[in-house]
Formats: C-alpha cells, sequence, structure tokens
C-alpha cells in the first residue's frame, strides 16, 4: 500500500469522505479573487463532457500541500482530499497560484476542529473532540426504487 493511500484514508478517518475543494467553495472564491484562471474556465478549455466531469468529480485523491520535491510528506496535515478533476485543474496552474489555493485549502482544515492522537502505537488514529459540520445535501442518500419490493408489498396488502 502506498503512502498516499495511507494517507488519503487517514484524512478520510479525521475530515469523512468528501472533497475539500468543494467544501472550501474554492472554486467561487478563486472567482472573487480574479488574477487566477478559474475553474470554470479550466472546464471550458478541456471540453470536459458534463457525464465526464460527473465522473471525475466521484474520484478522491490525495493533493500534497507541500509538493514532494520540496520536502513534503504524506501526512494528514500536509495532505488535502480533492477530486481528480480539481488536482488536475491545480496542477495546470502556475506554482504561484497554486500555492494560494493551497493556502485556502489549510485554512479550511483549520476551521474544521479536530484533534488525532495516536494511542499505543497503533497504526490508525483515534479521533476525539471531532465537530465536523456536513450539509444536509451530503447525508441524504438516494434510494434506488425497487420495484419487486413494491409489488411485494401491494401483494400483501391485497391478501390481507
Amino acid at each position: 500500500m502506498s503512502s498516499n493511500k495511507k494517507a488519503r484514508e487517514a484524512l478520510e478517518s479525521v475530515y469523512g469522505r468528501r472533497c475539500m475543494f468543494k467544501m472550501a467553495k474554492i472554486a467561487e472564491r478563486i472567482e472573487a479573487v480574479g488574477g487566477i484562471k478559474t475553474y470554470k474556465k479550466f472546464l471550458e478549455e478541456k471540453r470536459y463532457t458534463l457525464k465526464d466531469i460527473k465522473k471525475l468529480e466521484k474520484i478522491l485523491t490525495y493533493h500534497h500541500l507541500r509538493h514532494k520535491f520540496e520536502g513534503g510528506k504524506a501526512t494528514i496535515e500536509n495532505g488535502a482530499e480533492i477530486n481528480s478533476l480539481a488536482h488536475t485543474y491545480m496542477h495546470s496552474l502556475p506554482r504561484e497560484h497554486e500555492e494560494v489555493i493551497n493556502n485556502m485549502l489549510r485554512e479550511y482544515k483549520n476551521s474544521i476542529e479536530c484533534s488525532v492522537e495516536f494511542i499505543d502505537n497503533l497504526d490508525f488514529p483515534y479521533i476525539i473532540n471531532t465537530t465536523v459540520f456536513i450539509p444536509d445535501e451530503l447525508n441524504k442518500r438516494k434510494r434506488k426504487y425497487n420495484r419487486a419490493k413494491e409489488k411485494r408489498k401491494w401483494q400483501e396488502e391485497i391478501e390481507l
């Protein structure tokens, strides 16, 4: 198992499985700041179809806030979990623009109150005093319509 995968799993255990790029509303903040190529413009240039965008936004990757070649390790503190499309976007930007977005990600991570402790040299983090705000739309899962289940339910009602 690669160290990036372990770090991504540790991030998921602390912050939950979600795209920090979306949760921090970085695309909107970049448009407000100006001077940096926007996420929207990047998508227009790449000419992704809506189906491709939805597929790529579901795949979460580990992003180093401080690059490996600069000495950045694959840790919870140095990482952010973002979707693969946002990851491609960030690496298409010049280094100074990417650093602005990395600072926004750091700010978002600091705004979420979490404390992680390692107990008795275990390989997994033990989470204490976690406060994570999950929007209602993330809590709601779409239920697939089960025709057979509905049919059985109606048959039972008819038999009674």
